[in-house]
């Protein structure tokens, strides 16, 4: 009874317990059997639940999903958890435990959860594998309400989930798909989790994720497990990687863990482990030497995350090959001149290969070190090529090819070849001391190869032998020799084994030059009274001559207008019938009206320039400006010797004082010059002389060169901005300020025209209508007048301003008035239009002009030139293009043809038709003269030489002008069998550098060139040539040659195109490859020298052939001139350019079809451009005018002018008048000239 009241009591007491006891999750539990509960544990604070407790189990993570490992857990285990699992550390609840007893229904209520925590780390992890971890736990607890009976009986307590669950364990494992991380709860029975959901016992979390769980079960009570779950880091964010180095990876190993993208972990909490055949490291990177090569290495790689291992890689390491060992020599001798031999045992380790490496003992400039890589069976080796009586050093490593090469020790050794034939004493110089002494000198061999050295001297007469020398230096002396007589004279050496091969000169005595003395002596006497007779007669000669001049200057100026002629002016269409008349009979017409005009209109007064502070101005002292039209320049500081300048204006056609025609300054004068061009308002200088010619000054340089830029002249400040050269002009942009003045400065170009000759006129008249050309674009009307100057500045300067005056005349009226305005610019500056060949110049560039026009075009107008001149209209007419070509000159039998017409010669031409002219052939120099000559002589042959019948041979092969000028090119005819050696001659006194062949050697069965070269070796007379190489492309085949002459010591290169896509008939298969080609063989010329003049005598690079060497050589060579000028110029000129070429040979560009390729060629060679099309003059009269001109001109140029009084002081100044060779320039006289013009036609 006592017992049930106290049980009613305790029932009683428990309704009135506080709800939030449930509501925290605790869970009451009583015993019928009235034993009291279990008592309550002691409950940690909140803040040390947050932590898991020290001493918990290490988590391991594996590279291998079925590695995970759970560790049993010591002591019983009597809390139904299952056994074998490794306890996990326990977190405490945040509220106590209690208990109690009731009657009522059975109450439930969930027990509080515990916050979720992520924990975020600078690091992401992924793993594939399963992963086993055990965790702290946390304590909670759910109190529960059992219904109340009546009976009362004893129950066994059910044990806190803390207790059930404190062991359990977690299996980690990373999902492919999504890369997160499934945390499996390794227990038998579902339990419930919280606050998140588990579902099979698993959680999805990602890697590097930390949060805690709150685990419970029907099977027990109050307070659950609390877990803190670590996922690791996702598997696939590391990489081990082999980072041996490849020159190391013979001895060393180098693993090193890189992460890949920094994972959301605590970068202090990752560790690394390496083990590699027992060398640790501890860190992210292993890296161990001391490991045997060509060896097996297996190395375990770790990675732990809070000290928990989540990866586990081994890798299996081959080491590098090692060094190999050295090789023996065995054998290292040589028995012969010129080959050595060595034998060797090969290392005992791997190896792939050997290193023979030799070298001369004496290492200077010519001695390098050979090496080459044998074969590893190879245990022989054998030199070749040595040079005889040479120590040589040998050496030998064996390699092998791993990773990288590696090279062992080398052995060495010394072989000494044995001792050969010296080569030939060097430079032997005879010279005569006496009428009957001899000395003779030498240089030592170039290869001695033996031990000593003695020179060896033997002297012959006829056959037998007179004396015989020997000494240990070449210097012997002949003396008692015989007088006048012929020996014969033998040097060689010796070696101390071999002797070399003798140098034979010959050397004759002289006559005893006493018995001459007497002779002499009246000789001499006898001369030098012929020799000052003959100098009085040229004084008295000169004295009259003077006299002369005096008597027709005083004339001239009495009769200044009466002696000029009366001469109409010409209209166009009669031009060229006029200067066929004119020029006929050695050009008498135009002589008498040169000598109608006065030298100097005496009615204008000369003062200024007569004052003597201005005579030190002028370079010339006869030639002086008028007073009424000099430039004045402004005073300098009253200096009233400031205001003067050689210079004059002069009127254009219509337009007053267009031009001014001035000196060349002197040094003394550059400083004025520069200030008439600024005070003028001069934009455009043209300069039509050089500044030296024949050694002569003509002219000081007065613009800054590129390297200084600036130069100061005065007040005036010049800087060159450009500078670009052509073949016939120089272009110089200058802009000059002026250090008094505030005006901008300005631009001006200057023009300077190289291709006028030292003697005579231009061949030419194009070229300065070219110059015209060039001069016109530059100038503007706002521009002040065009300065035109050359050395004198009446010559060359008043045929310039003549010819550009009279074409503004020719087109503006259809006519032209040549005579009476040569008239008016001696009226305006004396002596202009200096000589008969600069008035008959004239002539010529207004006939050139009229009877052909501009045929020139910019790059950037020529598609839509070529268009406009292609189209007929009418369809009946002619196309604009097939009229130009009408109008070509065939220039048929111009020149003469008699060297290679006569009857000896003729079986060498393969085309009666094409034949070489006489003024421009290619002449061969006997070998017995070259035999006597050096190399440099044999270059320089002069023209007159190569003229000549007697001291040349012939061949069918002509000079042609190359658009750098004066540089020429060969065209020749495909050679004959029968002149192959002839041809091959050509080539090596030319120096040739490149030959184009445009041919095949046989068209069918007909043999349309020699096959001039061979297999091998060749010879042809004193030539030899072989071929060194051959390569084909798919248009052309390229050969290389070596040229060795018998007396010459250094062989030649030689580089041979041909082309075959080309038959004779047709025109290049291929345009495209044919430009490839040339493109390809002007890199293989010798670089342009613009200063050497090559008149036909000097080298020649290029040598052009086809069957007749001309019908395919001719486009070619216009081809090359055309695109040089449209990459130097940016414009072609295909007429003027084939009128040049058939001046040179018959036959060039003979059809409209190979003129309208070179057209179409370069069309296609450039992009299209937009632009005006230039449209030139068509004429009735074409090809029979220049061969009749060209005829005259040939004809007047080879006669001077007799009988004509003022031609003898009528010097080409520019040309002719004599400098002083040092110190100050002073002020010549116009007459220390020629007599009269000289009007040759240069080739």
């Amino acid at each position: 009874m006592t017992m049930y009241l106290w049980l009613r009591l305790l029932a009683f007491g428990f309704g009135f317990l506080d709800t939030e006891v449930f509501v925290a999750g605790q869970r009451s539990i009583f015993s019928t059997s009235g034993v009291p509960p279990a008592p309550t544990p002691h409950l940690p604070t909140h803040t040390d639940s947050q932590a898991p407790p020290t001493g918990a189990d290490t988590q391991t993570l594996s590279s291998n999903a079925d590695l995970t490992a759970l560790t049993p857990a010591p002591g019983s285990n009597d809390t139904d958890v299952p056994g074998g699992w490794s306890a996990a550390s326990t977190l405490p609840a945040d509220t106590a435990l209690t208990s109690a007893a009731t009657l009522s229904p059975a109450h439930n209520s969930s027990a509080a959860s515990p916050a979720r925590t992520t924990h975020v780390p600078s690091k992401e992890n992924a793993s594939d594998s399963n992963l086993m971890s055990t965790a702290p736990s946390t304590l909670s607890s759910a109190a529960g309400i059992v219904p109340s009976t009546t009976t009362i009986a004893t129950t066994i307590p059910l044990p806190a989930c803390a207790t059930k669950y404190a062991n359990i364990a977690v299996e980690y494992t990373q999902i492919k798909e999504n890369e997160s991380i499934t945390a499996k709860l390794k227990v038998q029975e579902e339990v419930e989790c919280s606050p998140l959901i588990c579902k099979n016992n698993s959680l999805h979390l990602q890697g590097c994720e930390q949060i805690s769980i709150n685990i419970s079960h029907n099977s027990c009570v109050s307070p659950p497990k609390s877990l803190v779950l670590v996922a690791p880091p996702v598997r696939e964010t590391f990489e081990l990687i082999d980072c041996t180095s490849d020159k190391t990876a013979n001895t060393s190993i180098c693993l090193r863990w890189d992460v890949n993208a920094r994972p959301p972990c605590e970068e202090n909490k990752i560790k690394y482990k390496f083990e590699c055949d027992g060398k640790k490291c501890e860190d992210n990177t292993f890296n161990k030497t001391d490991f045997h090569p060509n060896s097996n290495y297996t190395c375990d790689a770790k990675v732990f995350y809070n000290n928990y291992m989540f990866i586990h890689e081994k890798k299996v390491i081959l080491t590098d090959f090692g060094i190999p060992e050295e090789p023996k020599f065995n054998i290292c001798l040589s028995d012969s001149p010129v080959k050595g031999s060595i034998t060797w045992t090969p290392p005992q380790n791997i190896f792939h290969g050997y290193t023979v490496c030799h070298q001369a003992k004496s290492v200077n400039e010519g001695s390098k070190k050979n090496c080459s890589n044998l074969e590893k069976n190879m245990s022989k080796y054998d030199f070749e090529k040595l040079e005889p009586f040479t120590t040589y050093y040998v050496t030998l490593y064996a390699y092998v090819n791993g990773k990288v090469q590696r090279k062992g020790s080398a052995s060495s050794c010394q072989l000494t070849t044995s001792p050969a034939p010296p080569s030939m004493v060097q430079h032997v110089i005879i010279s005569q001391k006496s009428d009957n002494s001899i000395s003779v000198k030498c240089d030592k061999p170039e290869k001695i190869n033996g031990p000593t050295l003695q020179y060896y001297l033997i002297v012959k007469t006829g056959r037998s032998e007179f004396r015989k020398e020997n000494k240990n230096n070449c210097k012997f002396l002949l003396d008692n020799l015989e007088y006048s007589t012929d020996y014969e004279i033998q040097v060689f050496c010796h070696n101390g084994n071999f002797s070399s091969k003798p140098v034979v000169k010959h050397q004759s005595t002289s006559y005893n030059s006493k018995a001459l003395i007497a002779f002499l002596a009246f000789l001499i006497i006898v001369t030098s009274i012929a020799l000052l007779v003959v100098l009085y007669k040229i004084y008295d000669l000169h004295k009259k001559r003077s006299s002369n001049l005096d008597e027709q200057q005083e004339l001239v100026e009495r009769d200044d207008e009466k002696q000029l002629m009366n001469v109409e002016p010409i209209h166009a269409d009669i031009l060229l019938e006029t200067y066929k008349r004119k020029i006929a009979d050695e050009g008498r017409l135009f002589l008498a009206e040169f000598q109608s005009i006065p030298r100097v209109f005496s009615k204008f007064s000369i003062k200024d320039a007569r004052k003597p502070l201005n005579q030190n101005k002028n370079r010339y002292v006869d030639i002086l400006p008028y007073d009424y039209n000099r430039v004045e320049l402004s005073e300098i500081n009253g200096d009233a010797g400031s205001s003067y300048i050689n210079a004059s204006y002069i009127d254009g056609f219509k337009e007053p004082r267009k031009y001014i025609a001035a000196q060349g300054p002197r040094d003394e004068t550059v400083d004025d010059f520069w200030r008439m061009i600024w005070e003028q308002k001069a934009t455009v200088i043209v300069m039509v002389t050089r500044c030296e010619e024949g050694n002569r000054n003509k002219c000081a340089e007065y613009w800054p060169s590129m390297e200084e830029g600036t130069r100061a002249f005065g007040d005036v400040i010049v800087k060159i901005n450009e500078h670009k050269r052509c073949p016939d002009y120089i272009i110089q942009k200058l802009s000059i300020t002026n250090k008094k003045e505030k005006a901008t400065g300005r631009v001006v170009t200057h023009i300077q025209f190289t291709s006028w000759p030292d003697h005579g006129v231009p061949d030419d008249p194009h070229l300065l209508l070219k110059l015209r050309r060039r001069v016109n674009a530059f100038s503007n009307f706002f521009s002040g007048p065009i300065v035109v100057h050359c050395s004198a500045g009446v010559g060359r300067t008043g045929t310039y301003i003549g010819i550009d005056a009279m074409l503004e005349g020719l087109e503006a009226e259809n006519k032209v008035d040549v005579y009476g305005y040569v008239v008016k610019l001696r009226r305006q500056r004396c002596l202009m239009v200096q000589v008969e060949a600069q008035y008959i110049l004239i002539h010529q560039a207004l006939v050139e002009y009229n009877q052909f026009g501009e045929t020139e075009v910019s790059l950037s107008e020529l598609h839509s030139y070529l268009q406009n001149m292609k189209k007929r209209d009418p369809p009946s007419e002619p196309s604009p293009l097939e009229a130009e070509f009408q109008r070509l000159p065939s220039y048929r039998s111009w020149r003469t043809q008699r060297i290679g017409n006569q009857e000896q010669n003729k079986n060498k031409n393969r085309n009666s038709s094409v034949i070489p002219y006489d003024f421009n052939r290619v002449a061969l120099r006997h070998e017995l003269e070259m035999s006597k000559e050096s190399e440099h002589d044999s270059d320089e042959s002069s023209e007159e030489e190569s003229d000549s019948e007697e001291t040349s041979k012939y061949i069918n092969a002509s000079f042609i002008m190359s658009y750098w000028k004066p540089e020429v090119m060969i065209a020749a005819q495909g050679p004959l069998k029968e002149t192959v050696g002839d041809f091959w001659q050509m080539i090596f006194q030319r120096k040739v550098s490149v030959i184009v062949m445009l041919t095949e050697l046989k068209h069918g069965d007909q043999e349309i060139c020699a096959q001039y070269w061979g297999e091998g070796k060749q010879t042809y007379g004193d030539i030899e040539v072989s071929v060194k190489d051959t390569s084909k492309s798919s248009a052309y085949t390229l050969r290389v040659f070596e040229l060795r002459h018998s007396k010459r010591k250094e062989p030649r290169t030689l580089y041979q195109y041909q082309y075959t896509n080309w038959s004779a008939e047709q025109l290049p298969a291929e345009p495209k490859e044919f430009i490839s080609m040339i493109q390809s063989l002007k890199q293989k010329l010798p670089r342009k020298n613009s200063t050497e003049g090559n008149k036909y005598h000097r080298n020649v690079p290029l040598l052009i052939h086809c069957r007749d060497g001309s019908q395919q050589t001719g486009i070619f060579c216009a081809l090359l001139n055309l695109m040089e000028s449209a990459e130097t110029e940016e414009v072609v000129d295909v007429f003027q350019v084939v009128k040049s070429l058939r001046k040179a040979r018959s036959g060039m560009v003979s059809t409209y079809e190979q003129y309208q390729f070179l057209y179409d060629i370069i069309a296609s060679n450039y992009p299209a451009q937009n632009g005006q099309v230039k449209k030139s003059n068509n004429q009735d009269d074409k090809i029979q005018f220049d061969n009749e001109v060209d005829q005259a001109k040939q004809d007047v140029n080879c006669v001077s002018s007799r009988g004509a009084p003022d031609t003898t002081h009528e010097g080409n100044k520019e040309a002719e008048s004599p400098e002083p060779t040092s110190g100050p320039e002073e002020p010549e006289h116009s007459a220390n000239g020629p007599a009269s013009p000289a009007l040759t036609q240069n080739a």
